[in-house]
Formats: structure tokens, sequence, C-alpha cells
């Protein structure tokens, strides 16, 4: 049986009034009340972290209070979202702030912060770049700007609109520049959402999102899950995102359909499912990091850090390749509070290269509680905190916007990832030709690291378009993930002269599943291709990847419609025995075509 939201709304506040008269009150997914709250000093005893490892306050209440997002921006300044108005429906100015937080002595605290903006609404994601400073504040994605110098914005923008709020847990949130150079959000199932932009609509619930910071043109990248919260990269340029609720850990490829918590599908739909069979404690995570800093000792680099509300832990998973996807493992927690008022929200790599960590610190974990009681959300405490390893080192002053390109450039060899992605986003932002000289020679280098030659790639890649004798060496790449990339920054551009278009065509029987993994979705995208004969080899030539079938679904059935016979006249040819996975998909086509009443 399925009750209305309004229904189980209703019986959830009967429970919490029936919970509340019953003291002493047990918020949700907890198993006895949670005490009084404990200073910061004393939170931080509390905590246990691995041998070598130690825990420091960064900021904590007064300078912050109700933090629910952070960044850092190319002065190693921590960036963060303030909001007393959560769990609030009703759009419109608010009392939400976001402030800058400064070490300017570098004794690793901070001891500066300046409120940025004030009179916003639950602002639930935040990124620096071009020029100004991007927030997430429903129903709308603002740009703003500080254009006389004063850590003060004075010009905002919208750059689009249409976000929901009928479920303010689940807002646009963790935004976050990809390796492409495309700004990426997500938003959460019960949050529906509509943007419209340029003649088209994007109605949506659960999905990662993802914006062009030069076009402002917004996109939906993939679709499903539940109410996710954290963005994070890999080295090879992959995505994945922690959610709640269902499984936690999910990678995310564009125009994929993940499952999802609740709500219809879309008809045909083929969901994809997670990259995980295990949990780790309760079921709540929030943020996520894939921390690649020599910081820390090797077995704690390569793995992806996720903040566990319930559990109150930090959650570290590794993952490792499975033809086109990932499979997940459990690995042990990296950080256990031992205090009910831990909320871990989100987690980023500082520029020491120690992993840094904003707790919401509330007795309330969950939405139930803060609708059936908004007075006693904890609105006074916040910490910020950095798990250090030994005595590392704290981090030099610097200005990577104010660095050479050959400065920045050679930031892309660091070990901690923070500057790679720090340098690797003002090259973007810069278009400098002679530095984009210089790094298409780094990207061909052979002899550097793979990592940095594929930061000079996106470097390259997330200005928008590459020269055509840089791209074609791309494709051309023994490197499978260079090819991928050399195809995927083709999808992206949609417009390539016929040469590149050919050469991708024929990579529909690429030897790596990655590579025909973005052949898939580049087919529908670029310009004067025909995809259906594309999709056709890529599933021949796919094997069983669990991944491709499901993706070049995904694309292909909206065409089946009026090219049903082209796509069977293209099938006959193949042999359906020694094609697994074309064999798996025929069902499904034939599923579409029945349903064709033409």
């Amino acid at each position: 049986m399925r009750f209305s939201y309004f229904g189980i709304l209703a019986l959830t506040l009967g429970f919490c009034n029936f919970a509340q008269a019953q003291e002493p009150f047990v918020p949700r997914r907890q198993d006895k009340p949670p005490g009084p709250a404990l200073s910061p000093q004393d939170a931080i005893a509390k905590m246990t972290v691995p041998e070598g490892f130690t825990v420091e306050l960064v900021a904590s209440e007064p300078e912050i209070q109700n933090p629910v997002a952070m960044t850092f921006d190319e002065r190693g300044r921590i960036w963060i979202t303030e909001s007393f108005e959560y769990p609030r429906f009703e759009a419109g100015p608010g009392r939400d702030r976001i402030k800058i937080l400064e070490d300017t002595n570098g004794d690793g605290t901070a001891d500066k912060v300046t409120v940025f903006a004030e009179g916003l609404n639950i602002p639930s994601g935040i990124a620096v770049g071009y020029g100004g400073v991007w927030v997430a504040n429903a129903p709308d994605i603002l740009f703003l700007q500080d254009t006389d110098g004063d850590d003060k914005a004075d010009k905002q923008e919208v750059v689009v609109t249409g976000f929901g709020r009928a479920d303010t847990h689940e807002l646009p949130n963790s935004l976050n520049w990809g390796p492409d150079g495309y700004l990426y959000g997500l938003n959460g199932v019960f949050n529906h959402s509509h943007v419209k932009q340029n003649g088209k609509d994007f109605p949506f619930t659960c999905a990662m999102f993802r914006i062009n910071p030069r076009t402002r043109e917004f996109e939906l990248f993939a679709e499903g899950t539940s109410n996710p919260w954290g963005i994070a990269w890999d080295p090879e340029g992959s995505a994945f995102i922690s959610a709640c609720v269902i499984d936690h850990l999910w990678h995310i490829t564009e125009s994929g359909y993940y499952h999802r918590q609740g709500g219809p599908y879309p008809p045909f739909t083929w969901k994809i499912e997670s990259i995980v069979d295990y949990k780790h404690q309760l079921a709540a995570y929030c943020g996520i990091e894939y921390f690649d800093s020599d910081a820390y000792p090797e077995e704690f680099r390569d793995r992806l850090y996720m903040g566990n509300i319930h559990g109150g832990c930090i959650n570290v998973d590794e993952i490792t390749r499975s033809g086109s996807t990932y499979r997940g493992k459990a690995a042990p927690d990296f950080l256990t509070a031992n205090d009910v008022w831990f909320m871990p929200v989100s987690q980023k790599t500082g520029p020491d290269g120690s992993l840094y960590v904003l707790d919401w610190y509330d007795r309330f974990h969950c939405y139930q509680d803060a609708r059936a009681f908004p007075d006693k959300v904890d609105r006074g405490h916040g910490r910020l905190y950095r798990i250090r390893y030994k005595d590392t080192a704290r981090a030099k002053s610097f200005n990577l916007a104010a660095e050479s390109g050959d400065e920045l450039i050679a930031r892309l060899h660091s070990p901690n990832l923070f500057y790679r992605n720090m340098a690797q986003r003002v090259l973007c932002e810069r278009a400098d030709a002679e530095t984009n000289r210089k790094l298409k020679a780094l990207a061909l280098d052979q002899g550097v690291s793979r990592k940095t030659r594929l930061h000079a790639i996106w470097s390259l890649v997330g200005q928008g378009n590459v020269a055509a004798d840089f791209h074609h060496q791309m494709l051309d790449s023994s490197d499978a993930t260079l090819r991928a990339w050399g195809v995927r920054a083709a999808g992206n551009f949609a417009a390539v002269d016929d040469a590149l278009r050919d050469k991708i065509a024929k990579m529909s029987s690429d030897e790596s599943a990655d590579v025909l993994l973005q052949v898939a979705i580049a087919a529908g995208k670029l310009e004067g291709l025909d995809p259906l004969p594309i999709w056709v080899e890529v599933l021949a030539n796919s094997g069983d990847d669990e991944l491709i079938p499901h993706v070049v679904w995904q694309n292909l059935y909206p065409s089946l419609g009026d090219r049903s016979k082209d796509f069977l006249a293209l099938v006959k040819k193949q042999d359906l025995q020694a094609a697994p996975n074309l064999k798996k998909i025929m069902p499904r086509v034939t599923e579409v075509i029945l349903a064709n009443k033409k």
C-alpha cells in the first residue's frame, strides 16, 4: 500500500507530537535522548580517528552557525553557507548568509570572518569561479559578484530558476566543478522542479544537472537515485554521488537513468543500479570527496570519503573498474564522532592536503522532526574540522588567480588534488593561447604522470573547444581514457569537423568499454551523425558490459517510434548470439514497437 505525501506527513506529525508529550523526546533514527550539545573541544575529545591522525577545530560557533555547504577559492579561503530558515518552504528573502573564512596568520584556525552575502533562503550549494560565486538558493541558481573588491556581493544574476521547495532537505545542492568545465549540482526525489530556458522545458525531481558557466545553458546530465547530496570525481573524470535511504554510492554517467527511491519512471526506462551491495551504519549520507593528497599515508588515499549523519561517522569506500562502470568496496570508517549531534554535511580536501569536515551539529537528523518542531531546530551551533596526519605542514599563503600560466601548469603536477583542480579551473577561465600551447604539449607527454596529463586535457576541454589537430591526437591516443575524453569532449561541443565526426563513428568498435560508453553518449549529440548504426555497433562490440546497454537504451528508444524499421534492418546484419548486449536489448525494442499505434 502507498500513502500520499500529505498522509505520511500527517502520520509523522502525529507521531512526533505524541513523542513530544512522552518526555524525554527521542528524535527519529536515534535510540535515546540526544542530551545537551558538547563544546567543540569536548566533541573533538570524543572522536576517534586512525592512529597518527588528530582532529583540529578550524571554526565554530558563533563564527559559523547552521552551516550547510562549503567550498574553497583560489586563495585557500573557505566559503560557507549558513541557514537559519531551514526547514522553511516559502521562497523569498530570508535571514541566511554566505561567509568567507580566512586563516591570516597560518596557525590553522579561521581568525577572519567576512559576511559576503545576506538575505538568502536556505542556500544549499556554493561554488566559486568565473568571476563570482554560484549559489543554489531555490528556486534559483544565483551568480553573485563583488565588483569593487570589498568581499561583499553587490551584483546578483539569476542564472536559472524553477527549482522546487516542496522538500527543503532535498533542495538543489552540491554545486561542483566537473572536469569538463561545467558546474554540476543535484536535486532530490521529492523536490519537484521545472526549469525553463531558451524554449526548453526540464521537469524533473531526483537528478544531476549541469550549467555551462560561459553560456548559462542548463542541462539534465542524469536522473534518478533519492535525495543525493555530494558529487566527487575520480582521476579518470568519472562522477560519483552519495544518496540516502537507498544505496549510498552511485557511478553517474551522462544520459543514465538510475533507480529511484520513489515516484514514477518515464515510459520504457531501463534503470541503472548502484555500484554497492552493502551499507554503512544507517542509510543517511551527506557529502562525498575523492581523496587524493600526499598529506596522508598511501592507504588513506584514492578513496571516497562520505559523511554519515545517522551513524555519526566519516565512511570510506574503495572503487575499482568493472568494464565501463565501477564496483564499490567498504573500508574502515575514517572518523567516528561518538556524539549524536555530529552531522557531517560536506567534506573537502584543503590546500594543506587534509580532509575538512563541515558539521551542521544538531540534535535533529531528520526533516520530519524539523518540520514537527521547527522551534527546536538548533540555530546556534556549527563546526568546521580538519583531520590532520601527524605534523603535516600548514598551507602557505597563495593566490592562484595572480599566478602566471607557467606557474599554474606547474600546479598540475601537485600531489595534492586541491591544487590540480584549482589550477585547472583558473586555466579554463583564462583560455590563454600561449598557455594552451604548453598544455597541449603536456597532455601528450607520456613521460608525465597520467593525472597531470588528464588535468592538462581538462584545462583545454573545459574552455568549450579544442584545436582539431589536438582533438585528433586525443582520439588516436594509446591511452583509452584519453580517447574516451576526446569522444566526450566532441559530444559536449556538438559541432565538430567531418574528419573528427567520422573518426568517432568508427570508434564504435573500440576495444575499451569506457570509449564505447562515451561513443554511445556522443552519437546522439554530434551534428550530422546518424546515431542508429553507431548504437547498434556499440551494443554489438560491448560484450556483456553491465552499463553500456542501459545507456544506449536511454538514448535509443525515443527514436524507435519513427525509425524502428531502420533499426531492425541494422540489427539483421548482426549475429545476436555473438552480441549479448544487442540481444539483451531486443525485448525492449519489441515493447516500444508494439506500443507504437502507428
